[in-house]
Order: structure tokens, then sequence, then C-alpha cells
């Protein structure tokens, strides 16, 4: 068992050192160039012969290359050129341009649009004359569209592999240029680690989208509680309705007067009749005598997990219109659901901020009518 446990740890251990080796050997492979006025950074093969702005003018770049630095960086500027690297035996050459326009600052990230923009970009491309193959992938974090191209510069065939991406409002290319024939898997290869080494110190997102899901949601969370209040309300009122009908099926079953039907059937009810009561003072008396003798009744026994409470009514010499007086009696506890729970939390958040609103409102009119008042007696 041992034995086994030893050799599982060694090979484990030679494949990480393996791993190792091979990550330090890459990024030995690479130099970085970083370009602190665009906040960014790329890598390019040790071994190509690289020149970029800062480039001094008595460097020997230029003699292995065969050009003047001022005829260089002039060119340079005027094609928003960054960097160029030279393969060493002058195969190809991949050249860096960065632009910022007004075009750029509006995408400002290629991973800000939606797919449907993204193919309308690269539908632009492919639309160009020379332009062929366009596809959208992924380079590192960032996306790019890859095409390629083929033109003729100085009566030779030219072929030109590109890398297009928009990150912080800036438009980036990396892009092969290679004479006669196109370029090779490997060389292509090349040209995408480089676009997949691009680093930047900080990427600007487009938030505008978010907030306006945030907002969506807030105005979702209120039609919700709307809705509550609404079905609440409705289902009171339908109940009121029903208990209505059914007192008019009693009347009718005791009695066969065809003008009481009538009244009954054609008869619109106030809200107190609605709730059973002959007119407001009965109504009001009512509750009177309800609030008083609920304050004699006391919780003598809880047992949530039956879902029953058990009352005492201590009596208060009213009667309170209920079988209950000086008894004890059982409510049987609705067991709601979590949901359930939560609705009937927002709604009672709503009534409490409607009745604290209209409390408000009732005050501000009140002081505005009083210093009215006070300035007609003046």
């Amino acid at each position: 068992m041992r034995s086994r446990f030893l050799r599982a740890a060694a090979a484990l251990t030679a494949v990480l050192l393996l791993l190792l080796s091979t990550a330090i050997s890459v990024a030995a492979l690479d130099d970085t160039y970083e370009f602190d006025d665009l906040d960014m950074s790329v890598k390019i093969p040790k071994s190509f012969l690289v020149i970029t702005r800062s480039t001094a003018r008595m460097d020997e770049v230029f003699q292995k290359v065969d050009l003047d630095y001022d005829e260089t960086m002039t060119a340079f500027r005027a094609a928003n050129i960054f960097l160029r690297a030279y393969e060493p035996e002058g195969a190809y050459q991949i050249s860096l341009t960065v632009l910022e326009d007004a075009n750029s600052a509006a995408v400002n990230n290629y991973s800000d649009l939606t797919a449907a923009q993204r193919q309308t970009i690269a539908d632009a491309f492919t639309a160009q004359q020379d332009v062929s193959s366009v596809v959208e992938v992924k380079h590192g974090g960032n996306i790019f569209f890859d095409y390629e191209r083929q033109t003729k510069l100085d009566g030779k065939d030219v072929y030109i592999s590109q890398c297009n991406t928009i990150v912080n409002g800036m438009q980036i290319d990396l892009s092969l240029q290679k004479n006669d024939e196109p370029a090779t898997a490997e060389e292509s290869k090349v040209l995408t680690n480089a676009a997949a080494s691009l680093s930047f110190e900080t990427i600007r997102r487009d938030t505008g989208p978010v907030f306006d899901w945030w907002r969506v949601l807030l105005w979702a969370m209120i039609l919700v509680v709307i809705s509550v209040a609404v079905s609440i309300i409705y289902r009171r009122k339908n109940e009121a309705k029903q208990r209505l009908m059914e007192e008019r099926r009693r009347r009718r079953a005791g009695h066969n007067d065809p003008e009481e039907d009538e009244r009954l059937t054609t008869y619109q009810p106030t809200f107190e009749e609605s709730l059973g009561y002959s007119d407001e003072e009965e109504f009001k008396a009512r509750a009177d005598a309800d609030d008083m003798a609920a304050s004699d009744i006391s919780v003598k026994e809880k047992d949530p997990s039956k879902g029953v409470v058990l009352f005492e009514d201590e009596g208060s010499g009213i009667d309170d219109g209920t079988d209950y007086f000086d008894t004890y009696f059982e409510e049987q506890a609705e067991k709601r659901s979590i949901w359930r729970k939560a609705l009937d939390g927002i709604v009672s958040a709503f009534k409490i901020a409607a009745t604290h609103t209209g409390y408000f409102l009732k005050n501000i009119f009140k002081k505005i009518f009083k210093g009215k008042k006070n300035k007609d007696k003046e």
C-alpha cells in the first residue's frame, strides 16, 4: 500500500515539474512590450527584431532591417502603428496598430455587444472586397474577428492575416504580412499568441445594461405588490358578495314574498349591509363591542406544530355577538408556505407604507389649510 502511494506521489511530482518547466520555457521565449499611454502590453517572441515608437535612434535593429529611423517613425505615426516585429529570417512581419475615434468609443468593447451586433460587424468585414474567412474567436480574455486579406504591393502578391478587436474604446489590430504566399499554420499561431497576450491595466465595461436590468426588476417588484394587493381586495369583496348571496338564499327559503325577492334581487346593498349589518350605526356599535371584547381574550395554549391556538375569553360583561363568551375556543391556524409568507410580508409592508403616506399627506394638508386660515384671519 505504501509503495503504491509513493509511486503515485512520484508520478504526480514529475508531471508538475514538467508543466512548470514548460511554462517557464514558454515565458522565456517571449518579450513583453508595454505602452504606458495605452495602459496595454503585448508579448512577441524573443528572437524577433522589434521596433516600437520608443525604440532609440541608435538602436542596431534599424540597421538589421535596413530602415531609416525618421522615416520609420513618420510612417508609424501616420498609420497608427505602435509596434512592428520582423521574423529573424525576414519571411514575414507582425504589426500592432491602435486607433481611437468616435466609432470605437461608441462600441467601447466587443464583449459589451450582443451576438446580433457582433454579427453586423462581421458582415461589414466580409463585405470588403479583399477580405475572406471572417471568424469571431476569443484570444485570451478578449473577443476578436480574425480574417484573411490578399492585395498587391509593388507588383507583389501580399497575404495578410489580421486579428481585430475593440477594448476600452480602442480599435486594436494585430496583422501578419507575408509576400508571395499565405502564412502557414505555425506562422499564424505566432500571430494568435500575440493577440492572446494582449493585457490591459483595467478593462472598462459598459454598465448601462446592468442598470437597465435593475430598473426592470424594480418595476417588476412594484407590479407584483400591486397585483397581490388587488387580488386580496378582490377576494375579500368576492367573499362579501358570496355571504350576501347566501343570506338571500336563506331568506328565500324562509318565505315566499315576491316583493321581497324582487327587492333582494335588484337592491344594491351598502358596504355595511354586505358585511351583515342593517346600517352604519349597527356596524359601528358592533365594531366598538368587538374591540372591547377582544381585550379580554388571551392566549391560553399555543401548539405551532399542530397549527392550533387555544384562546380564553375572560368575560367583560359585553355581548360581543359571538359564542365565545366566557368559554374556551380553538382557532385552526392556516399553515402557510414560504412563498405565502413572503407575499404576506410584502402586502403588510405595502399597507404600512400606504398608511404612513396617508398620514404624511394629511398632516401636510392640515398645515396648508391652517396656514391659509391664519392668513385669512389676519
